[in-house]
């Protein structure tokens, strides 16, 4: 007969629980010329906005910065994914947001926006997330019915 007894952590911090499963996993943006990283810091704020939008309407969502269309298997185990591109050509910013059905890696639907005021590419984020965040409720509800 063999026992195991586990002993309580000594390190003092609180046991670490793993995380519930995501909904759809997100990778940072990507961005074109981006010398001056302006372009960047805009992704990274349109991303935040679109994260927080995404969990105030109740979708689990995780950061994956390895995950790409090529390497969409990094998504895995959720059925969704979010790729995003910014760039900035003809005087405007440009974004797009592709959802991803991770088992597929089919497009489900692809949101584009383009202004010359960054604080609209921010709004996108926001405004996406809710489109978004519907599409995968739909769509969860289907999951469950098969």
């Amino acid at each position: 007969m063999v026992l195991l007894v586990l002993a309580p952590s000594t390190s003092g911090a609180p046991a670490r629980l793993p995380s519930p499963a995501a909904d759809v996993v997100v990778a940072p943006f990507s961005v074109d010329r981006d010398s001056a990283g302006v372009l960047r810091a805009l992704a990274d704020t349109c991303l935040d906005h679109l994260i927080n939008g995404l969990k105030t309407k109740g979708i689990a969502v995780e950061r994956r910065p390895e995950l790409s269309e090529k390497k969409l298997d990094a998504a895995r185990p959720a059925h969704w994914a979010l790729l995003g591109r910014l760039a900035h050509e003809a005087g405007q910013f440009q974004a797009e947001l592709r959802l991803l059905g991770v088992e597929s890696g089919e497009e489900l639907r692809s949101y584009f926006d383009a202004d010359k005021n960054p604080a609209a590419i921010i709004k996108f984020g926001e405004l996406a997330a809710v489109r978004i965040a519907n599409l995968i409720e739909e769509q969860k509800g289907s999951h469950r019915a098969q």
